[in-house]
């Protein structure tokens, strides 16, 4: 039966949550990813893309597995909805699956292990000895980018068999036994906590004001009369508001990236401002509106434009646009190029390549006293207290990182990304403050690796 509508956006809804009967007040057209992470706080779904790309966010309704992400809410009024929290309880396959995940190190980063596990349980409770291109079939929504998909195809393949005989002991200890990851039982439960999995309850969000152009100039018009028309917005913040360094990177020789631009914004994405409020009015915010007027200006892209005789500097401190250089000499060059029997002069190019981690950036920041917190998926986390005093103007001393699991980084999360945001922000207002980046943010304004 329909549930009754409170509102023209708001409606009643009832289902089976991993076998219990529950209730949730919600916009129909909310995601079922959003609703059981935000309302249920089954933050075992994880989210990576937002768009049924991923699979991360993969639950069963009704018996078949699903993108929680693709899945608006108000469609599973009655439904039997079973996350990977649920699944120990109502699935005997289950078990089998998580110790075969273990055993065959199918588990790395973690973030995907959900999405997989939700997706091999619905094929293996409905073909218990699948074949390898069943299973390939059965998982082929759910990206992973860290193992390159043996070992969780092994995994499910074995899942249902005896496990193989142990050696025989050696007598020497550990030698000779097979080594369990230590954080490897959490991730197949779905317990291991990434950067968007935990938050105080109390907290702010925080939107980024980037740069739609590739290089311009920027005014701001009356930002306080923006954010007093806005109920529910708690601060603007600017460049001119970051109390220490307007400036970070993961190489302190080579630290040119500001937390805000400053008159001029250089590439498309970067961050000129924050807006932060309460959910309800983040949600509602149009940062179409937000009051900046944009003058493009002429943009290098290429970096032979970088080095031609007047080019604009991109950074003050380097008016040539070189970064570093370097010369590498072995051998007699002009001799080898003489005599030797063919040559072949050409000119290759290639390109800056996104990480492509599941894991969008993620983590929230408070104030404790006079020190600042933040909980964020990083891989640099002495490096990031390093550059969020200078940021803050701080003691070292008065800088606590607590790392989370990190969803795959492959070395951009060595460098800051929403961190020194939260930090301004949570410092300023006093209150905690978090965000996640959506994807297209995330591939749009963090570091990527360089050309080869």
């Amino acid at each position: 039966m329909k549930s009754e509508t409170k509102s023209e956006t708001t409606a009643q809804i009832s289902l089976s949550l991993n076998g219990e009967m529950r209730a949730v007040s919600s916009d129909p057209r909310s995601r079922l990813s959003h609703v059981l992470r935000e309302e249920f706080q089954l933050v075992g779904t994880k989210v990576g893309c937002d768009a049924g790309d991923c699979g991360a966010c993969t639950v069963l309704v009704n018996g078949q597995p699903v993108c929680s992400c693709l899945t608006a809410v108000g469609q599973l009024d009655g439904a039997r909805i079973e996350t990977i929290e649920g699944l120990r309880a109502s699935s005997p396959t289950f078990d089998r699956l998580q110790e075969s995940f273990l055993r065959h190190g199918a588990a790395q980063c973690g973030i995907c292990t959900p999405g997989m596990l939700v997706s091999s349980v619905a094929l293996l409770e409905e073909n218990p000895g699948p074949d390898e291109a069943q299973v390939m079939d059965a998982l082929g929504g759910v990206l992973c980018r860290c193992t390159g998909y043996r070992k969780i195809v092994r995994a499910v393949l074995e899942a249902n068999q005896p496990p193989p005989p142990a050696l025989p002991h050696s007598g020497h200890g550990p030698v000779g036994q097979r080594v369990a990851r230590l954080d490897g039982r959490n991730k197949v439960l779905g317990r291991d906590i990434f950067g968007a999995d935990e938050w105080p309850e109390d907290s702010l969000l925080l939107r980024v004001v980037r740069t739609p152009h590739h290089r311009a100039e920027f005014t701001f018009g009356d930002l306080e009369e923006y954010r007093r028309a806005r109920p529910g917005i708690h601060g603007i913040f600017t460049a001119r508001d970051v109390p220490g360094k307007n400036c970070f990177g993961v190489i302190p020789q080579f630290s040119d990236q500001p937390v805000f631009a400053e008159l001029e914004a250089r590439f498309l994405g970067e961050a000129v401002a924050a807006v932060v409020g309460d959910s309800a009015a983040i949600a509602a915010l149009d940062l179409g509106q937000f009051p900046v007027a944009w003058k493009p200006l002429a943009a290098i892209t290429q970096p032979e434009e970088a080095l031609k005789p007047g080019a604009s500097a991109v950074h003050a401190s380097r008016p040539d646009n070189i970064l570093v250089g370097g010369r590498v000499v072995s051998g007699d060059v002009d001799d080898a190029l003489r005599t030797a029997d063919v040559c072949v002069e050409a000119e290759y190019e290639t390109g800056f390549i996104e990480h492509a981690y599941i894991e969008p950036e993620a983590g929230f920041a408070r104030r404790v006293g006079d020190r600042i917190e933040i909980q964020a998926c990083t891989q640099a986390p002495y490096n990031d207290l390093k550059d969020i005093a200078a940021i803050l103007g701080i003691p070292e001393s008065s800088v606590r990182i607590i790392p989370t699991a990190v969803g795959g980084g492959f070395g951009s999360k060595l460098d800051l990304s929403l961190q020194p945001f939260l930090a301004v922000a949570a410092w300023h207002l006093r209150k905690p403050v978090r965000m996640v980046y959506s994807r297209p943010e995330s591939i749009r304004s963090t570091t990527k690796r360089h050309p080869s």
